[in-house]
């Protein structure tokens, strides 16, 4: 899928919302996000993708500019998906832009930029495999929280890197394996500037700690893994993003000490 077709998707899921026309934007988003609706945390969540929205608007118009699609093209379709995504709507009601934004030459800008820009498509994870790994993220950090003999550096650098790769994830349906890729090199730096005080810490850590640093080790290797299956931007036959090469040794020290 390319930019054009993952903004159609949000927009597709936006008309096909089950929350009736009382509901609130903030409502709304946290279904097409496939976010919790009532949790403290869901407005501060919806607020992060719809920014993420508007700034792949941004990339899609600088897209077609670049191939010298006429702005009329693109109208109205992303200046109304725009202003359905400013943050200032969440707590009005769906009821005020039902009757605009399900105007049917709205889809019609997305759906033939995404035939034009078909090209660049990228491979798309299955549902079931995100979910496999928020999944995993999620019982790694309950193994996290429930350990009491982790120092709190050594919890505090994990945890990071779980945030880190958690917003990244719930960011994928949205940019794509963009921000997947940012969040694993902000990772990679992280293992690297800190290497003498992480390995500090983990030698004299116990087995039950080194087991579950080790686990949060082998997760971020497979998600590089995954990121790079998805990003098929090759020449001449060979894959110019390999994250997981470039990882992989940060992290094998860390699961040798995880296997002792």
């Amino acid at each position: 899928m390319n930019t054009a077709g993952r903004l159609l998707s949000i927009y597709d899921r936006l008309m096909s919302h089950g929350q009736g026309s009382d509901a609130s934007m903030l409502k709304v988003w946290a279904e097409v996000f496939n976010l919790p609706s009532n949790l403290h945390y869901t407005e501060d969540e919806v607020v992060t993708c719809l920014q993420a929205v508007r700034s792949e608007l941004g990339l899609l118009h600088a897209k077609l500019t670049a191939l010298g699609v006429p702005e009329d093209l693109m109208q109205p379709g992303m200046t109304r998906l725009r202003s359905l995504t400013s943050t200032t709507n969440i707590n009005a009601g769906w009821s005020q832009f039902r009757g605009e934004a399900s105007l049917i030459e709205n889809r019609l800008a997305f759906a033939w930029a995404n035939w034009t820009l078909s090209g660049q498509d990228e491979e798309d994870m299955p549902a079931n495999e995100l979910a496999a790994l928020q999944s995993e993220l999620d019982a790694l950090e309950t193994s996290l929280n429930d350990i009491s003999a982790m120092s709190p550096y050594l919890k505090d650098f994990t945890q990071r890197q779980i945030n880190v790769i958690r917003a990244a994830l719930r960011l994928y349906q949205i940019q794509g394996v963009k921000p997947v890729e940012v969040a694993l090199n902000q990772v990679a730096g992280a293992y690297t500037v800190e290497k003498s005080r992480v390995e500090a810490e983990q030698a004299k850590a116990s087995d039950e700690v080194k087991t579950v640093f080790a686990r949060a080790s082998a997760f971020i290797e497979k998600t590089a893994k995954i990121a790079d299956n998805l990003d098929k931007i090759k020449k001449a036959g060979e894959t110019l993003h390999t994250l997981a090469a470039n990882i992989s040794p940060l992290l094998t020290w860390t699961q040798n000490q995880g296997s002792c």
